[in-house]
């Protein structure tokens, strides 16, 4: 049944298919990082400039570009004089860590199976924006790219076959309807995506522990989708977002990552409060995500939140494939101050995990935006 559906999907989001090129101009500094109060979680960081601009640098043109220091991504499109909601478009990117693997098991962190990952991706897509009687937008894309993937071990990695290097070449159709706006403190969107990507692997071996490699699949399918909105009822805004993605052959570095308190970051992890990030690797999952934000004042925009998530995880090998459900609750507080930055410090309680041998998981968020 996943064959099917990943074939079905794929076939009918071939048409065209990460959703409309963006057109707004953009000048967005943004900073995360989370951390544990227990437990042993490896450190993390989530930062990168956004600049944004349309017709430029030329006419009929969008520019993006992404830099985070170690890691940089710019992609330019360029909208076709027939037809301006048709864009064609390439992309180029990389950095180092960006494909880093550490496992965990129990809330303990397996040190020893730890390994560092650098990428290289080079891309071409079309996008179709299609006229619709809705305010929202309607976008399909098609994306065709090519990954080389490299791989270096930790100071801890040990008794442990790292995976060697290899390219991968992925063929990825998307469909959004709507959308939500970007940034921690926006506070309208409306929003369905569904995505499929069928990946190939080339030069690729098995990898893990010495003596108990994992399964080595050189071809790997994926199906996501999501349902979400933003709605803003005077100085209190409800979020909800309900989702889910399943693949076949997938393994820890193809996997979805699920857990941390860091906010709007996917794929590189799906939120869920009060876990470490990216604790699960996952197969399948589905995840809900329920916030509700009260501005308390106008001056500096302090404003409370709270969240509430649930997700239920099967995990990739070498894990036993049973699903696990997994629930964080959170509080946060967010303010504008020093320059006209938003900054949001979260506090997360994962109710089903165990640190120490214990149940119970404390996790802090901070977050940080410059509009420029």
């Amino acid at each position: 049944m996943k064959k099917i559906a990943l074939l079905v999907l794929t076939l009918t989001l071939a048409r065209g298919a990460l959703g409309q090129v963006d057109v707004e101009a953009r000048r967005t500094l943004t900073l995360q990082t989370s951390f544990s109060l227990r437990g042993e979680e490896q450190p993390n960081a989530f930062g990168y400039y956004w600049f944004n601009e349309n017709n430029y640098p030329w006419t009929n043109t969008a520019l993006r570009v992404i830099f985070a220091g170690i890691f940089g991504d710019t992609e330019l499109s360029y909208f076709l004089p027939a037809n301006t909601n048709i864009a064609i478009g390439v992309g180029l990117g990389g950095g180092m860590y960006i494909d880093s693997i550490t496992p965990y098991h129990d809330g303990d962190r397996l040190a020893s199976q730890q390994f560092y990952g650098d990428v290289v991706t080079a891309r071409v897509f079309i996008n179709d924006t299609i006229p619709n009687p809705t305010p929202l937008p309607l976008n399909l894309r098609a994306t065709y790219s090519v990954t080389g993937s490299f791989f270096r071990k930790t100071d801890t990695t040990a008794n442990f076959t790292i995976p060697n290097d290899f390219y991968t070449q992925s063929l990825t159709a998307e469909f959004r309807f709507g959308g939500i706006e970007p940034g921690l403190t926006a506070r309208r969107g409306a929003e369905l995506y569904l995505a499929a990507d069928t990946n190939y692997r080339s030069e690729f071996d098995a990898f893990g522990p010495n003596g108990s490699l994992l399964p080595a699949h050189t071809q790997y399918d994926r199906v996501y989708g999501s349902l979400s909105a933003k709605i803003p009822v005077q100085q209190t805004t409800f979020y909800a977002r309900v989702g889910g993605g399943m693949g076949e052959n997938l393994d820890e570095l193809s996997s979805y990552k699920v857990g941390g308190n860091l906010l709007n970051v996917e794929p590189f992890a799906v939120t869920v409060h009060g876990y470490y990030v990216r604790e699960f690797f996952a197969s399948d999952f589905g995840i809900a995500n329920l916030e509700v934000n009260q501005r308390l004042t106008q001056e500096h925009a302090v404003t409370v939140h709270l969240y509430g998530d649930w997700a239920v995880v099967k995990p990739v090998p070498p894990s036993v494939p049973d699903w696990d459900n997994i629930f964080g609750v959170g509080t946060g507080l967010s303010f504008r101050a020093i320059k006209d930055i938003d900054w949001l410090i979260s506090y997360g309680y994962g109710i089903n995990t165990l640190r120490e041998g214990t149940h119970g998981g404390h996790e802090i968020g901070l977050a940080l935006q410059k509009e420029f």
